[in-house]
């Protein structure tokens, strides 16, 4: 595995899609140090529509636009805010797009998933650069998701 730059976008209003998202994040560390000579680069980017603060990376000048990983994570308990992802500027390769659910997910989740993918292919990313998921916290769902992500990514030439 290269190195890989990844940008994460969080809805911090969500306890559910912080917890996801420090898993996933916890998962590409572990896969990095696994790999032996990978880093991760990691850019976090919150997403709360009350603070108008967006997970559009164009509005994140501060971010680094070259991410081969764009990661969504929102919360299946707010619903309104997939409305606010945006397909982030620059060359990613593979986009993760995920609902974060509780033990029992509501029936309503996989159609927000589903909603979150056409919201990105409305931005332009082709539906299969997208990796959709209903994650709970668990560290070996997150781990294996993130995993999934790296692997995606082409390989070196």
């Amino acid at each position: 595995m290269a190195d890989a730059k990844v940008a994460i976008f969080v809805d911090y209003g969500s306890e559910l899609a912080r917890s996801v998202a420090e898993g996933v994040w916890s998962g590409l560390s572990r896969a990095a140090l696994d790999s032996g000579s990978a880093k991760i680069a990691t850019f976090w980017e919150r997403l709360d529509s009350k603070d108008v603060i967006s997970l559009a990376l164009s509005q994140s000048p501060s971010a680094a636009r070259s991410q081969e990983i764009a990661i969504f994570v929102v919360g299946q308990e707010r619903p309104d805010i997939i409305d606010e992802i945006e397909a982030p500027p620059g060359d990613s390769k593979v986009f993760g797009l995920v609902v974060a659910v509780p033990d029992i997910p509501s029936p309503l989740a996989g159609p927000l998933l589903y909603q979150g993918v056409e919201r990105l292919k409305s931005k332009g990313v082709r539906a299969a650069r997208v990796e959709p998921a209903l994650l709970r916290g668990t560290p070996d769902e997150c781990e294996s998701y993130a995993r999934k992500l790296l692997e995606r990514l082409p390989a070196e030439e």
